[in-house]
C-alpha cells in the first residue's frame, strides 16, 4: 500500500458513552482538486448498506480515490490502482463502517449492536460529532449524507435526526445540505412487490415462476402488515435467492455479471485479502485484532427485526423541509433498480409531487454518450445510470463523478440554474432527445419504450 494512498485521516469514533469501547472505524480523505477554498468545500459522507456490509467497499472498490484491482482472476496480481474519477476530487470524502461491528469497527458485545433505525441514526451522530471535535477544521463546511443500498434506510434516518438536533441547538458544526441515495432499499412494502415486474421485464422467468414470485411477495406484504418483521426478512430474502438460482445468475444486484461484485468467478471475494493483511491495517489505523468482512452476518441477524419497516417517513421529512434529495440507480439492478425506487417514488407524500412527474424526464449525457436520464423538480432529483448495476460507481465511474459533481455544485450555488454551474472537467450535457427512451418503471415494465420526449432542454455543465 503506497503511502500516497494513506488516508487523511482515519481510525475509530465512540458511538455512545454507555459503550465506550464499541467504536466506528472510518478514514477520512480530504479534497485533492478543491474548486473552492477548503473552507467552503463540501463534504460527503458515504455510507454502504447490507445491513452490515463495510464502507470500506464504498472506499476501495467503488468511489475512493485508490481502487483494489485483480487481473484475470489471478489473486496474485491484487494491487492498488488510483480512481480517476474519485469523489474526492472536489470534495472532502469520509466513510464510516456502520453500525459498529461492521467492517474494521469495533464490538465489545453484540449486545451493543443496533436492533432498529433510531439507535443506527443515534450511533452515527453521536460518532460523527466525535469526528467533528477531532477534525474542527472541517466544521462549518456543507455536507452531504450520501449512501448505497441498505443506506436507503441510514441516510434519511440520520437525514432527520440531523435536522432534529439542529431545530435543537445540538445539530452537528456543519452546514447539512443534502442527502443521496444509490440502489437504496427505503420502503420495503413496495419494492418487494416489484419483483415479479423487474423478472418479467428482463425475460430472467417464465410465466410460472413469475407467478410464484407473485404469490410470494403478497405473502411477505401480508407479514409485514401483520408487523410479523422477522419472518417477513427471511421471507423476502429466500425470494431473492430463489429468483437468483431460476435464473441463473450471481447476483440480482446486477443480471448481467458472471460473479458477484468485488469477487472472482471462482468465488474469492478479494477485497477481503487485501483489507485484511497486516501491513494495510496498520495504513489505515486499523485494530490488528479486527478481521475485516464485506458484510457480516451477525449485523443482519440483530437487524432482522427492523430490515422490513419503512424510512420512506424520514425521506418525506426530509423533502417537506426543502432538503435537496438525490435518487440514483443503475438500470440492470433487478432488485434495488429503478423500477423498485420509482415504485415507492409514486406514493410519496410530498406537495410536489404530482408536479415531480409531470416535469420533464432528459437524457443525460456524459462527454456525448448517453449515460442515462434525468429528472428534477425543487428539491428532489432522480437519475438513471443505464450501464450500471447496484453499485453505480463500479460500473460507471466516470459517470458516477458527473452525477455527483453536477449535483453538489447546483445546491451550493442553488441561485444560479443547472446551466450556470461550471468547473473544468469536460463538458456534461444534460438534454432532451427526440428518440425513443428506455425507462424501467412499475407502470412501463411491460412496454418498456417511452414515445413522450416533445420538448428540447439543455443543459450543459463542465465538470
Amino acid at each position: 500500500m503506497p503511502e500516497e494512498a494513506f488516508p487523511s485521516s482515519s481510525g475509530y469514533l465512540p458511538v455512545s458513552p454507555s459503550t465506550p469501547e464499541s467504536r466506528m472505524f472510518y478514514t477520512y480523505y480530504e479534497a485533492t482538486e478543491p474548486s473552492r477554498p477548503l473552507s467552503e468545500t463540501p463534504l460527503l459522507l458515504w455510507l454502504n448498506g447490507g445491513p452490515g456490509c463495510s464502507s470500506m467497499i464504498g472506499n476501495f472498490y467503488e468511489l475512493g480515490p485508490w481502487k483494489v484491482a485483480v487481473t484475470n482472476e489471478d489473486i496474485d496480481s491484487l494491487r492498488l490502482e488510483r480512481n480517476p474519477w474519485a469523489w474526492n476530487r472536489r470534495y472532502g470524502l469520509l466513510f464510516i463502517d456502520n453500525p459498529v461491528g461492521t467492517g474494521f469497527s469495533v464490538v465489545i458485545s453484540n449486545e451493543d449492536i443496533p436492533q432498529d433505525q433510531p439507535t443506527v441514526a443515534k450511533h452515527l451522530f453521536h460518532a460523527l460529532s466525535a469526528f467533528f471535535d477531532m477534525h474542527s477544521g472541517l466544521c462549518d463546511r456543507p455536507f452531504f449524507i450520501t449512501g448505497e443500498s441498505y443506506a436507503g434506510k441510514y441516510v434519511p434516518e440520520l437525514s432527520c435526526l440531523l435536522m432534529e438536533q439542529q431545530q435543537r441547538g445540538q445539530g452537528l458544526p456543519v452546514k447539512f445540505v443534502g442527502m443521496v441515495i444509490g440502489n437504496g432499499f427505503t420502503d420495503p412494502r413496495t419494492q418487494v412487490q416489484v419483483h415479479e415486474h423487474v423478472a418479467r421485464a428482463f425475460s430472467m422467468l417464465t410465466d410460472q415462476q413469475t407467478d410464484y414470485v407473485r404469490e410470494e411477495a403478497n405473502r411477505v406484504v401480508q407479514l409485514i402488515d401483520r408487523e410479523e418483521w422477522e419472518e417477513a426478512h427471511y421471507a423476502r430474502t429466500a425470494l431473492c435467492e430463489w429468483i437468483e438460482h431460476k435464473a441463473g445468475i450471481p447476483t440480482l444486484l446486477d443480471i448481467r455479471r458472471h460473479a458477484k461484485y468485488h469477487a472472482t468467478q471462482g468465488g474469492v471475494e478479494y477485497l477481503s485479502l487485501f483489507l485484511n493483511q497486516p501491513h494495510v491495517k496498520e495504513a489505515l489505523h486499523a485494530e490488528p485484532s479486527a478481521t475485516w468482512a464485506s458484510c457480516k452476518p451477525t449485523i443482519r441477524r440483530h437487524l432482522a427485526q427492523d430490515t422490513m419497516k419503512s424510512s420512506k417517513p424520514a425521506l418525506e421529512q426530509v423533502l417537506a423541509a426543502g432538503v435537496p434529495v438525490l435518487l440514483f440507480q443503475g438500470l440492470f439492478d433487478a432488485k434495488d433498480g429503478p423500477a423498485s425506487t420509482e415504485a415507492w417514488m409514486r406514493t410519496l407524500l410530498w406537495k410536489d409531487a404530482e408536479s415531480f412527474w409531470d416535469a420533464e424526464r432528459t437524457v443525460w449525457l456524459v462527454s456525448g454518450r448517453r449515460e442515462g436520464y434525468w429528472r428534477q423538480y425543487k428539491n428532489l432529483t432522480h437519475v438513471v445510470v443505464t450501464g450500471a448495476g447496484h453499485q453505480v460507481p463500479a460500473d460507471q465511474p466516470e459517470a458516477a463523478a458527473a452525477m455527483i459533481e453536477t449535483w453538489v455544485e447546483q445546491q451550493i450555488s442553488r441561485k444560479k440554474p443547472i446551466s450556470q454551474v461550471q468547473t473544468d472537467r469536460q463538458p456534461l450535457t444534460v438534454e432532451v432527445d427526440q428518440t425513443d427512451q428506455f425507462e424501467l418503471t412499475l407502470e412501463a415494465a411491460m412496454a418498456p419504450l417511452d414515445h413522450s420526449a416533445d420538448v428540447q432542454v439543455n443543459m450543459r455543465t463542465r465538470l
